[in-house]
C-alpha cells in the first residue's frame, strides 16, 4: 500500500475493531513487538505509534492498552532487555500514549528463575501491570518441560507486579513451537500438563477451624475469590463469598449469625 492507503487501513482497523468490541475486552495489544520491528513507523512516520494508542483509548477508554514483546525476561536478546523496554514505554508515555500495561510473551526454552525475577523487578518500577501473554516452554523431555514451566509459573505468580498469565496453547496439534504442548494429540495430559494442574492447586487457599473467644477465625491466604461456610452449634450453615485483594493489611470479613 502507499502511505495514504496504509494510513486509512490502520484507522479502519482501529475504528472497526474497537467500535465492534467496545467494553467487551479488558486489554488490547496495540502495536506488537515494537522493539523488534518498525514497519508502521517507517511507512507512516514517527508519530504513528503514539497516535495508535491515543485513538484506541478514545474509541474504548475502558480498556487497558498494552505493549507486547519477546525475549524480555530471559536476558538473551540485547534488543529487548528490560532497560530497552522501559525506555520504549517511557518514550511512548511522554509523547502522550496511554500505555497501561506491559506484555511479556514468555516463549521459554530453559528459564533461570533469578534472571526472570530480576527482569520483573526492573519492569515493576514503572508501576504498570505485567502480564505473561504467550507463555510456553519447550523441551523434548516433558519432565524437564514441566520443571521449566513450574519455574515460570511460580516466578510470575510470586511477583507483585504480575497480574496474569496466558498460555500460548496447550494441545499438541495446535502449538506454534515443537515440544511445548501440555496435552498430547490423543488428549492425554502429559507430565508438563500435570505439573501445571498441580501448581494451580497449590495456589488455592484452604483453612478450617473454630472461632476464638472473640468470635473470630484468622487465616493467611492468597488473594482471590473465597467462599466461607460457617456451621453453628445447632448445625445450621451460613455461606458467604468475598474477595481478598492485593495488599499487606489485614482484611476483616463479617458474617452475620443473628437469628440463627
Amino acid at each position: 500500500m502507499n502511505q495514504n492507503d496504509l494510513n486509512t487501513a490502520v484507522q479502519n482497523r482501529l475504528t472497526g475493531l474497537l467500535n465492534r468490541y467496545k467494553g467487551k475486552f479488558k486489554h488490547y495489544d496495540v502495536n506488537n513487538e515494537m522493539l523488534h520491528g518498525s514497519f508502521y513507523q517507517d511507512k507512516l512516520g514517527k508519530d504513528i505509534r503514539v497516535n495508535m494508542f491515543k485513538t484506541a483509548h478514545q474509541l474504548d477508554p475502558s480498556a487497558t492498552l498494552f505493549v507486547n514483546d519477546y525475549h524480555i525476561e530471559d536476558g538473551c536478546d540485547p534488543k529487548s532487555c528490560p532497560e530497552k523496554y522501559i525506555e520504549h514505554i517511557l518514550d511512548l508515555q511522554e509523547k502522550g500514549a496511554p500505555v497501561g500495561g506491559i506484555g511479556i510473551q514468555g516463549h521459554i526454552d530453559s528459564p533461570v528463575g533469578p534472571i526472570v525475577c530480576s527482569a520483573l523487578d526492573r519492569l515493576g518500577i514503572l508501576g504498570l501491570p505485567i502480564w505473561f501473554t504467550e507463555l510456553d516452554v519447550s523441551s523434548i523431555n516433558e519432565h524437564i518441560r514441566g520443571d521449566d514451566l513450574e519455574v515460570m509459573m511460580w516466578e510470575a505468580f510470586g511477583h507483585p507486579a504480575v497480574e496474569g498469565i496466558m498460555l500460548w496453547g496447550f494441545w499438541e496439534l495446535f502449538m506454534s513451537r515443537d515440544n511445548s504442548h501440555l496435552v498430547n494429540a490423543e488428549g492425554d495430559v502429559n507430565e508438563a500438563g500435570k505439573r501445571l494442574l498441580a501448581g494451580k492447586k497449590d495456589w488455592l487457599s484452604h483453612a478450617n477451624g473454630h472461632i476464638d473467644q472473640n468470635g473470630a477465625f484468622a487465616f493467611r491466604g492468597y488473594h482471590g475469590n473465597y467462599a466461607v461456610e460457617v456451621i453453628t452449634s445447632s448445625s445450621q450453615k451460613v455461606l458467604k463469598t468475598f474477595v481478598v485483594e492485593k495488599g499487606d493489611s489485614a482484611q476483616v470479613i463479617t458474617v452475620d449469625l443473628q437469628g440463627l
